[in-house]
């Protein structure tokens, strides 16, 4: 491990001392706003900044999932009992989201952290992350449930039977 952060270090060095800017796949640049569209990129140290993203897009997905979720609900067909299964499975989700916490607490618990806390640090930005994934998990199952939704008869498109294709020739069937 030492000799690859000799390495590093010094292909560093190297590269700024050459004048020639050093190839990153991803880097920030000081005209480079970083917000809430493109947070995602830069994650990455688990500060403030991470924790930030992770909540502001988790709320987001809350949001859209709420939309999405009351969309199947009201589309044409959907039974009683369906609908009743839909919203078990949101509160679930919801139940399984409030367990989020437990990177901070096991950090009080095993005396990593003391409290009060007055930071932000990788256990929040743990917990923001979990929130995170389990909206998006949420996000991608809501809207695969919305594509199995029945299109309704007005969309229906009558199919005309296709000809069909002409044979293909070898170079063998081809006779002088």
């Amino acid at each position: 491990m030492k000799s690859l952060t000799v390495i590093c270090f010094g292909w560093l060095i190297r590269r700024v001392c050459s004048g020639k800017p050093a190839e990153v796949k991803w880097s920030i640049f000081a005209d480079e706003v970083i917000n809430d569209s493109n947070c995602m990129r830069y994650l990455g140290g688990g500060g403030f900044g991470d924790f930030d993203c992770y909540e502001h897009h988790a709320k987001f997905l809350e949001i859209d999932n709420k939309k999405l979720a009351n969309s199947i609900k009201s589309a044409r067909g959907i039974k009683r009992a369906s609908k009743a299964e839909l919203d078990r499975c949101m509160r679930a989700q919801d139940e399984s989201a409030k367990a989020r916490g437990l990177a901070p607490k096991l950090a009080y618990d095993w005396n990593i952290e003391e409290p009060p806390k007055t930071h932000v640090d990788m256990y929040d930005v743990m917990e923001a992350r979990c929130h995170y994934s389990i909206r998006k998990q949420q996000n991608e199952f809501l809207r695969d449930l919305k594509r199995v939704e029945r299109p309704s008869s007005a969309g229906l498109r009558k199919t005309r039977a296709r000809k069909p294709a002409p044979p293909r020739l070898s170079i063998g069937d081809i006779v002088d």
